[in-house]
């Protein structure tokens, strides 16, 4: 495989079980809240994302197996993708009624960077997109998958009309957080949380100065 031979495409609803697949043999249950809660909630989020119109999924493919992802919601998408997985939220919570008590669930699930600036939330301010995940392969990372699917998502989101992508990554993920540095993404202190970094791709050069947002010195 070479970086040259991974196609990039759009998802479609045929994709969905092998993307549920990908990303329920790629997270643990500490790891990722949709896992903790089952591989059928994990569906229902990628059904939300690959058919809803405010959302979509590319995938990276080596011989016609899917074998990286990633997705973007134009806007805030905690809540509206929770409110389409309710049904399935609710039904894991009946059959697995321990995960009521779970703090860590509740936390991660309705988190989002709620900074203000100039009188709005960064997270709702119009054309500020966001990737909801990324997901590759054991088999096939460190072989420029990743690097491509976020590169490809400047260029799916400007034609969808954002005019920037934020994406949140922890701390402590030091390899992905070298794919978004080296791509050119910048990262933002006003969205940083306890333990995640939030870089933004700027499609829009005037789109940084009009919400006022600042650049954090990087390494890496």
């Amino acid at each position: 495989m070479t970086e040259n031979s991974i196609p990039i495409r759009l998802a479609t609803m045929v994709d969905v079980d092998a993307l549920t697949e990908l990303h329920y043999a790629s997270f643990t249950p500490d790891e990722h809240v949709p896992v903790m809660l089952g591989k059928a909630y994990v569906r229902a989020t990628y059904i939300w994302q690959t058919t809803g119109k405010q959302s979509y999924v590319l995938v990276a493919e080596d011989h016609g197996k899917i074998v990286g992802l990633v997705a973007v919601c134009d806007g805030q998408f905690t809540r509206p993708m929770f409110m389409a997985c309710l049904p399935e939220f609710l039904r894991c919570l009946i059959t697995h009624p321990t995960l009521i008590f779970k703090k860590k669930l509740w936390s991660r699930l309705f988190r989002r960077p709620d900074i203000s600036v100039r009188s709005k939330k960064l997270a709702d301010y119009p054309g500020f997109a966001q990737m909801t995940i990324g997901v590759v392969d054991e088999n096939c990372r460190g072989k420029g998958v990743f690097p491509l699917l976020v590169a490809a998502t400047k260029v799916y989101s400007k034609a969808r009309g954002s005019r920037a992508i934020r994406a949140g990554i922890y701390k402590t993920n030091v390899p992905s957080r070298r794919v978004f540095i080296k791509g050119g993404w910048i990262e933002s202190p006003e969205l940083q949380t306890p333990d995640t970094v939030f870089y933004v791709a700027y499609l829009d050069s005037l789109f940084m100065e009009e919400i006022g947002m600042q650049q954090a010195e990087q390494s890496g």
